[in-house]
């Protein structure tokens, strides 16, 4: 029988003991599955802790801890380490699906400024006039000539080389490549060096392969080399995955002199290398020009270049770097999951870059970016800024006064507006910098865009939360 007496001390969940059948686990998950989708349990929830709803339900406590870990992969939940588990404010939503609510102003979604995508009409037609059928058979499962000659190209513009030993293979985009490299190039167990706050899909698909993130402590300049020195010397880590061109959430921009410090470190101590370059473009409009980490390691990095914020983000297009020495790994870790890259797709994206419709597209995107950013500053004056948040897709804003931003955003989404906290981001519970991601490369237009955050401004000032 349980120990604890539960008349007087409220948990936040109460599942039905008579309800639950074997495998326990699984009815479990169904119970708290069926409760979020009744709104009995609303998003930002903290579920009850796992051993005292193991001793309220006279269960195991290892049964809970399979329940929430399976919660958190369905995307019902997530957990904060040293905060516990929280209702997942999308419900069974993914976190990178736009919002079907009409109602809603999307300040969450970090989208690619859709309108325009029509820019693309003619590569279309043209792609299909030249017999898109010979497209839709297994040839070239990881690429043509063509497309990596053309992707050469995009890179060539960047201003970027690559060596002799560097290899390319054409993915189903960023997050296909993402999670081919964590597959492959690790084993469960691993440690993998993150910023602090990072790239929220990068979390959920570590947790579903096993690997641990160990969190590396940012400054103004983003990941801190003490800090990832510190981990080099005392955490085992295999691995370091790192945003230098405008990290995600936290928008930090790696200077030239941070890029060749951490390269010199992570050389030393021999990690392997996932530089996920999303906002690829961002490089030629900083004033520095900073080299890729792969340029400064091309033995030990993979390069992730998605085309999502460069051309349009159903094109589910991505290109994949990486050194010789590990060409049988990854092709094979490619061939048992993707089997092959849509070149129906990749023949677009190759057609869009050479007859340079990439640069018209990115120009444009960059004149709707710097639009959005006047707007936001002109809303929040006192935003960080850097070298790149004139172009930014998203920005950060700090928040003062509260210790769970889950709760932010239910309290957004009930006044029609969805965007993201910084818990979604976050690795551990040691940071007491709080804030939201606020898209601004969502919306259909900036009138959208302006009530939202109009909206937003109007609720944080009277919630004395900026």
């Amino acid at each position: 029988m349980p120990i604890n007496d539960f008349s007087h001390y409220q948990l936040t969940w109460y599942p039905d003991k008579n309800k639950l059948t074997r495998p326990i686990y699984k009815s479990l998950l169904d119970q708290l599955k069926s409760a979020i989708e009744r709104g009995i349990l609303t998003s930002g929830t903290k579920l009850p802790p796992q051993r005292e709803l193991a001793d309220y339900l006279d269960i195991n406590f290892t049964t809970v801890t399979r329940t929430y870990k399976l919660s958190a992969q369905l995307g019902l939940t997530y957990g904060i380490h040293g905060k516990g588990t929280f209702v997942n404010s999308n419900g069974i939503d993914p976190l990178t699906a736009n919002s079907p609510l009409t109602r809603t102003i999307d300040l969450g979604f970090v989208a690619s400024f859709e309108q325009t995508n029509h820019l693309l009409d003619n590569i279309l037609s043209n792609t299909v006039k030249q017999g898109a059928s010979q497209l839709l058979t297994y040839d070239s499962p990881t690429g043509r000539p063509i497309d990596n000659e053309a992707f050469g190209h995009y890179l060539d513009w960047l201003g970027v080389r690559l060596t002799p030993t560097q290899h390319i293979l054409i993915t189903a985009g960023g997050e296909n490549s993402l999670t081919l490299l964590l597959m492959t190039l690790f084993s469960s167990g691993d440690k993998i060096a993150v910023d602090e706050f990072t790239y929220a899909n990068l979390i959920a698909t570590a947790q579903l392969n096993n690997l641990h993130l160990v969190a590396i402590k940012n400054d103004q300049g983003g990941m801190n080399i003490e800090a990832l020195k510190h981990a080099c010397q005392n955490n085992n880590l295999a691995g370091l995955y790192i945003m230098p061109e405008y990290s995600n959430p936290t928008g930090a921009v790696l200077s030239v002199a941070r890029r060749k410090e951490i390269a010199t470190l992570v050389q030393e101590y021999g990690l392997k290398i996932i530089e996920d370059d999303y906002l690829s473009f961002l490089s030629k409009l900083n004033p520095e020009r900073p080299p890729k980490i792969m340029e400064l390691l091309p033995d030990q990095t993979c390069y992730v270049c998605s085309m999502s914020k460069v051309l349009a983000s159903g094109l589910r297009v991505g290109y994949l770097v990486f050194p010789a020495q590990l060409a049988q790994q990854v092709k094979n870790g490619f061939f048992n999951t993707t089997v092959k890259t849509s070149t129906l797709n990749t023949a677009i994206a190759s057609m869009a870059i050479k007859e340079h419709v990439v640069q018209q597209i990115i120009q444009n995107k960059v004149t709707l970016a710097k639009q959005a950013n006047i707007l936001f500053e002109q809303y929040f004056p006192t935003a960080p800024t850097n070298q790149l948040t004139d172009y930014a897709f998203f920005r950060r804003l700090p928040l003062k006064n509260i210790q769970n931003t889950a709760k932010i955003e239910q309290a957004l989404a009930d006044i029609n507006i969805r965007c993201f906290g910084s818990d979604r981001f976050q690795i551990n519970a040691s940071s007491n910098d709080h804030f939201l991601r606020v898209s601004l490369s969502a919306n259909k237009s900036l009138d959208e865009l302006e009530t939202g955050l109009k909206k937003l401004r109007g609720f944080l000032q009277k919630s004395n939360l900026i």
